[in-house]
């Protein structure tokens, strides 16, 4: 009779060779002999994780720990089949239980990737330093250290942690190749200079490290060592794009304009649906002075816009670009030089196109104080572009602002519904909410409040603490909207929500009714900065909060109480210069004295019935102007963006664009609102913005 211990034994031997396939029936014969065998039951559990089935493994190995609780492996091993099943929080306290019986450095390793694949980084970078403690020329631990900490946003310390790791190998490619993207992250260009050509040294295969090689020594003003580095990568690989337009980037900054137009022209055959080659050949060439060049480009651009291969505005859009560097340059002479021969030569291209090359023809005439040579450039363009005729000259803002009549006033105001104001947890509305919240703000119809007032308000709910704000002013509300509300209010756990409405001015088309809803928040601010008395964040409802409210009041204060999206420097800024998708304000008298003439601007028009797409941009552009022209205006703070991410102070904000119109959008967000719903937030908000911004098919 054979010995079911020996066969346990046999099978361990053959199991730590690799031999898997013969290990695992006398681990089965072992274990039928002698049922109940902790070591038998946690082996083939081990054996059987190892082969992709873990819930079986999870069996096993938990049947060896009810009767072998004791030991630091069975609960280490049964982790990483929970990990594999998905059951993270049960993994992390099985490690945990490992660590109280046997501390070891892969333990400890192993805790802090769960933690860091759950979110919870602050944790997961405490059990990494355990680790290190036990090893401390772990140059794996040491990694992930780094990555941690630099979810954290503590670059600094991911910087030094990777250079201690590189004193432990110092010829490790992957690290030298990491560190050096560190390096060049944080604008150390020489130190990821250095750390790319090491890496080129020690790498069998290197081309990554040589083309971040190239770009950073563009980075370090040495254009002509990139050319060499850049020529070399892109010999490897002849028709790759990326690597052409990168050596076409580094020959221009070397001076060498006609090696670097001779590349954007086999970029144009290489990807001909893809504009940027065009694009930097237009810039290149004006840069050169070669205006005639420049135009005919474009103007070929034009062409093939009207054939189908481009937008058909993508010419527009590449003289813009090229307008705005010259501005951000100073350089309004070279400006004023290219703008006649784009638009005479797109007279005979395409009219719509012309139309909008006499529109920057104006905007620049605007910019330059001649309001006559604007006037002229927008009267001959509006019969393409109808919005021109809400773009005010000179004085034109303050006189609409200031003539309009009582009675279209008295209407306009009339037509705002309170339902109910958000209430704080004691007291009544009047009390306010806290001075360091804002109130959150946003407007829709009917039915975009059905399609994303819930990923809105679920996003605000994620990142709020208890007590926070919200209105929402809805227009043209049907029958249902009342349920619709109060069956939102009830998902959420942090925020109180007051709401508003109105019906839209009778007598518009359905193209003016459009335009009415992108602005009317605008009209409301005034009113709402009065009800609530306290700090508003004004923001469209097709987006997402990735932070807490609070966080966006940080750099707003009595000297700057206004943040916005402000592009002052916009060829196209008379209907371009302010973005009303986020707004920040303090509801000091200098702002909602801005916004009161804001209104009444708008009020005006709609008392023409004239209400023409872009109205809302060139309203909140048109007053700020104004503002700054009376000296009265409040000081603004630019909102940036990164990516697709704006911020304002510690806040982040996304708008969702194009993505809400691609297959699976409404599928994907019904089970992220599902997932929020079930589970409570991460200790690392960075986890649960990944979720929201994957879920809307958004990459920041």
């Amino acid at each position: 009779m054979t010995d079911p211990i020996a066969q346990l034994r046999q099978a361990a031997t053959l199991h730590q060779a690799g031999r898997l396939a013969e290990a695992e029936p006398l681990y089965a014969a072992a274990l039928a002999a002698l049922p109940g065998h902790p070591d038998a039951l946690h082996l083939y559990g081990v054996l059987c994780a190892q082969t992709g089935r873990n819930a079986r493994a999870v069996e096993l190995i938990g049947a060896a720990i009810a009767r072998k609780a004791d030991s630091g492996a069975y609960h280490a091993n049964l982790a990483r089949a929970l990990r594999a099943e998905g059951r993270l929080a049960e993994a992390a306290g099985s490690l945990r239980r490992a660590i109280a019986l046997q501390p070891s450095a892969d333990a400890f390793f192993s805790l802090g990737n769960l933690l860091k694949q759950m979110g919870h980084m602050e944790e997961a970078l405490t059990r990494f330093h355990h680790a290190l403690v036990l090893l401390p020329e772990a140059v794996e631990i040491r990694m992930n250290a780094a990555a941690a900490q630099e979810a954290l946003g503590r670059r600094g310390d991911a910087l030094r942690q990777l250079r201690a790791a590189l004193a432990c190998a110092p010829a490790a490619p992957a690290l030298l190749f990491n560190l050096a993207r560190r390096e060049q992250a944080a604008g150390h260009a020489d130190q990821a200079a250095r750390g790319y050509r090491r890496t080129l040294r020690t790498a069998a295969e290197g081309e990554d490290a040589a083309i971040n090689l190239g770009q950073t020594l563009l980075e370090a003003g040495r254009p002509v060592e990139a050319v060499v580095v850049l020529r070399r990568c892109a010999a490897l690989a002849p028709d790759r794009p990326d690597r052409l337009l990168a050596l076409a980037t580094a020959l221009r900054q070397a001076g060498d304009v006609d090696g670097c137009l001779a590349l954007f022209h086999r970029l144009k055959a290489l990807t001909p649906t893809d504009p940027t080659p065009w694009q930097r050949s237009a810039e290149v060439q004006e840069a050169a002075g070669r205006l005639d060049a420049c135009t005919a480009t474009l103007l070929d651009v034009a062409r093939l816009s009207r054939q189908g291969r481009f937008h058909w505005k993508t010419a527009y859009y590449h003289l813009v670009r090229i307008g705005n560097l010259l501005i951000g340059q100073g350089r309004l002479d070279r400006v004023a030089a290219l703008l006649p021969p784009v638009v005479a030569a797109f007279r005979g291209i395409d009219a719509e196109l012309h139309a909008w090359a006499l529109f920057l023809q104006g905007s620049l005439a605007a910019r330059l104080g001649d309001a006559a040579a604007a006037q002229d450039a927008f009267r001959r363009a509006e019969s393409h572009l109808p919005f021109l005729v809400h773009i005010p000259t000179g004085d034109g803002f303050a006189r609409r602002a200031e003539a309009l009549p009582p009675a279209e006033d008295a209407e306009s105001e009339a037509a705002f519904v309170l339902e109910r104001a958000a209430r704080p947890e004691n007291g009544p509305p009047e009390n306010g909410p806290p001075e360091n919240r804002p109130v959150v703000v946003a407007s829709c119809d009917s039915g975009y409040l059905e399609r994303f007032g819930p990923l809105f308000l679920a996003s605000l709910d994620r990142f709020s603490t208890p007590g926070q704000a919200a209105h929402l002013h809805i227009l043209d509300p049907r029958p249902d909207t009342a349920a619709r509300v109060a069956a939102l209010e009830k998902r959420l756990r942090h925020v109180r929500l007051g709401w508003s409405h109105e019906t839209s001015p009778a007598g518009l088309t359905p193209q003016a009714r459009t335009t009415f809803y992108t602005f009317a928040r605008f009209l409301r601010v005034p009113r709402l900065a009065r009800l609530y008395r306290a700090p508003l964040l004004v923001a469209d409802i097709d987006a997402c909060l990735l932070s807490d409210p609070a966080g966006f009041l940080a750099p707003l204060s009595a000297a700057n109480p206004l943040a916005l999206q402000y592009f002052p420097d916009n060829l196209a800024r008379l209907y371009d210069g302010v973005g009303g998708g986020l707004m920040v304000l303090r509801p000091d008298p200098a702002v909602v004295a801005l916004f009161e003439r804001i209104r009444r601007f708008l009020v005006s028009w709609i008392a023409e019935r004239r209400l023409h797409y872009f109205l809302d941009q060139i309203a909140l552009t048109a007053g700020t102007d104004d503002a700054a022209r009376r000296g009265d205006g409040p000081s603004i703070l630019p909102i940036p963006a990164e990516n697709r991410l704006f911020r304002c102070g510690d806040g982040l904000f996304v708008q969702i664009l194009t993505e809400k119109d691609q297959p699976g959008f409404a599928a994907s967000v019904a089970a992220l609102l599902d997932r929020l719903e079930r589970s409570g937030p991460a200790p690392d908000p960075a986890f649960d913005r990944g979720l929201i911004l994957k879920a809307i098919g958004v990459t920041a």
